[in-house]
C-alpha cells in the first residue's frame, strides 16, 4: 500500500456521468449524438484555448471552431516530443511526470494531487505517458459499470464492479501500466467504503503474467475469484488448466481485453470455465472504447469517443471496409487531448444490424494477435509463455519496443529489431540478459537466446510486426 496520497473521488462527477452514460444507452443515436457534439464542441474550445500544442495546429488561425476533420492528424512520437506544449493543466510537465513514475510504489496514486498517470506498452514502437483528468476516470467507470455487460439497457440496475464480487486481474506488472494502475485505483475505493458498506464492496487483487503458470494458478485458487479479468492468451493458457484438472476456479464470469481475441480462445475459454465471456476494446489511450453485447459484438461508445477508420493516407474508409489504422478523438479528457490521434489498430465498421438491438456501432477490430510460445524444459515438458509477458521482459530489461521474438524450436528462440533501433547489439545484450533470467524462473535454464539479423517477419495481411510469434505461424484466426 503506497503511502502517498490516494487519488480523490468526486461523487457528483461519478454520479453526473453516470447519469449522462445512462442516458445514452437508452438513446444510441438522439441523447448520445448530442452528447457527442456537444463534448467535441467543449474539447475543441479547451485544447485550442489552453494547450499551446495544440493552439500551435488551429487550422487556419481561424476564430470559430473548425470541423473535426480539418485537425491534422497526430502521432504518439510528436505528442511526446511536445509533452510540455500538449496538456491544457500547464502544471503538467514532462520532468515532473517522469520523477512521479520512477518511483513504483506511486502506483495510482494522485499525480499533482488530482490526476491518474499511465504508460503505455509501446506496441507501436514508442512507449506512451497518458494523465487522466477526472472527468475521464468518471467516464471510463460509467462505461463499465452501465456497458460492460449489459450495454447500458434499463436491467442494469447494478454496476458490473459491485455485487461484493471477487476480482482477480491478471496482467502484466512492475510499472505504472493503465490496466494495473485502474486496478489499484478501484481496489482503493472500495477499502475506503464506509464498514456498513464493505459486505457489499468488491474484492481485487492483481497477479503478475511474469510469473510460472504453476504458481500462478495456485494463487489464484487460493483468492477463489468470481471474475477473471485478463488477455485472451493468458485466459486461454489458464482455460488450458482448468480443462487439465490443474487449475479449479468457480467464475461467474471472464473479462478480456488488450489483444486479438479468436473464435477459437473464445470457445476453449467460455469451454472450460462454464461461464460469461465478455470481451473489451480498449488502449491506454482511451480505456474504454467498446465494450461486447451478449451476441458478443463489439459496440463503439460513441458518446464517449469518435473513432474514425482510414487507409494508409489517412484518408476515411468507407462502413463495411477493414481500415489500415483509426483517428481516436478521446472526448473525455481535456486535460491532455488527444485529436484525432492515429492509433494503428485495423477496424470494420458493421453495416449490417446487431441481433442484440443495441443503437451503439458495431465494429470488428483486428488487434495484437501475438502467439504463445510453448518450449520444452530437460525433461520434455510443455512450459507455455505467455506473449505480454515475454514483451514486457524485453521491453524492460532492453529498454526497447521495436523488436521481435520469433520461436524456431522448442527449445530456441531468435530475437530480432527493426531498423529504427539505433544500437541492436547493445539492445540484444540487454535483452539476452534479461530474457535469461525469465527463462530461468520458468524452469527453462536450457534454451538459447539468439541475435536474428534478419527483419522482423510481419503478418502477411496487415503487414504489421508481431512482436512475439512462432517462426512459422499458424493461420491467423478471425478475430471478433
Amino acid at each position: 500500500m503506497s503511502a502517498h496520497a490516494s487519488l480523490p473521488m468526486n461523487p457528483w462527477l461519478w454520479s453526473q456521468t453516470l447519469g449522462e452514460t445512462y442516458a445514452a444507452g437508452l438513446d444510441p443515436v438522439g441523447v448520445a449524438g448530442m452528447q457527442r457534439d456537444a463534448r467535441l464542441a467543449q474539447l475543441l474550445r479547451t485544447a485550442f484555448a489552453d494547450s499551446p500544442f495544440y493552439l500551435a495546429r488551429r487550422p487556419g488561425g481561424a476564430s470559430a471552431l473548425p470541423p473535426l476533420e480539418a485537425v491534422e492528424p497526430v502521432g504518439k512520437a510528436e505528442l511526446m516530443r511536445h509533452f510540455d506544449d500538449w496538456a491544457t493543466d500547464r502544471q503538467i510537465t514532462r520532468a515532473s511526470v517522469d520523477e512521479f513514475l520512477s518511483d513504483p510504489e506511486r502506483l495510482a496514486d494522485a499525480y499533482l494531487g488530482k490526476y491518474l498517470v499511465w504508460t503505455s506498452s509501446g506496441t507501436t514502437g514508442e512507449p506512451g505517458i497518458f494523465v487522466q483528468d477526472p472527468l475521464s476516470l468518471a467516464a471510463y467507470d460509467a462505461i463499465d459499470a452501465l456497458r460492460l455487460q449489459d450495454l447500458g439497457t434499463p436491467s442494469m440496475a447494478w454496476p458490473a464492479w459491485g455485487g461484493a464480487q471477487r476480482f482477480a486481474f491478471v496482467a502484466a506488472t512492475g510499472g505504472h501500466f493503465a490496466g494495473v494502475a485502474s486496478i489499484e485505483r478501484l481496489r482503493r475505493i472500495a477499502a475506503s467504503a464506509p464498514l456498513l458498506l464493505q459486505w457489499m464492496t468488491p474484492v481485487m487483487q492483481t497477479f503478475s503474467v511474469l510469473q510460472p503458470m504453476d504458481e500462478l494458478a495456485d494463487a489464484l485458487m487460493n483468492f477463489a475469484p468470481t471474475v477473471l479479468i485478463s488477455y485472451p492468451s493468458c485466459a486461454d493458457a489458464l482455460a488450458l488448466m482448468q480443462s487439465e484438472g490443474r487449475l479449479k476456479l468457480a467464475l461467474s464470469q471472464v473479462w478480456l481485453g488488450g489483444e486479438q481475441l479468436s473464435d477459437e480462445q473464445r470457445e476453449r475459454i467460455r469451454t472450460a470455465f462454464s461461464c460469461t465471456l465478455r470481451n473489451n476494446y480498449g488502449a491506454s489511450e482511451c480505456y474504454a472504447m467498446a465494450c461486447e453485447c451478449p451476441a458478443g459484438r463489439l459496440h463503439l461508445n460513441h458518446d464517449w469517443l469518435i473513432l474514425e477508420p482510414v487507409d494508409r493516407q489517412l484518408r476515411p474508409v468507407p462502413p463495411g471496409e477493414a481500415s489500415d489504422s483509426v483517428l481516436l478523438t478521446n472526448l473525455a479528457n481535456r486535460t491532455q487531448p488527444l485529436i484525432r490521434y492515429k492509433l494503428g489498430d485495423s477496424v470494420r465498421v458493421c453495416t449490417e444490424g446487431c441481433s442484440c438491438g443495441s443503437g451503439f456501432p458495431a465494429i470488428e477490430v483486428q488487434g495484437r494477435a501475438d502467439h504463445t510460445l510453448v518450449l520444452h524444459d530437460t525433461q520434455r515438458r510443455e512450459v507455455r509463455l505467455l506473449p505480454l509477458a515475454l514483451s514486457t521482459v524485453i521491453e524492460e530489461g532492453a529498454l526497447v519496443t521495436q523488436f521481435q521474438l520469433l520461436c524456431t524450436s522448442p527449445n530456441r528462440l531468435e530475437l530480432r529489431f527493426e531498423d529504427a533501433v539505433s544500437d541492436p547489439k547493445a539492445a540484444f545484450a540487454r535483452a539476452k540478459k534479461a530474457l535469461a533470467a525469465f527463462l530461468a524462473a520458468q524452469g527453462l535454464m536450457h534454451v538459447r537466446v539468439e541475435h536474428g539479423t534478419a527483419a522482423p517477419l510481419r503478418h502477411p495481411r496487415s503487414g504489421k510486426v508481431e512482436r512475439v510469434r512462432l517462426a512459422m505461424a499458424p493461420k491467423t484466426p478471425r478475430g471478433h
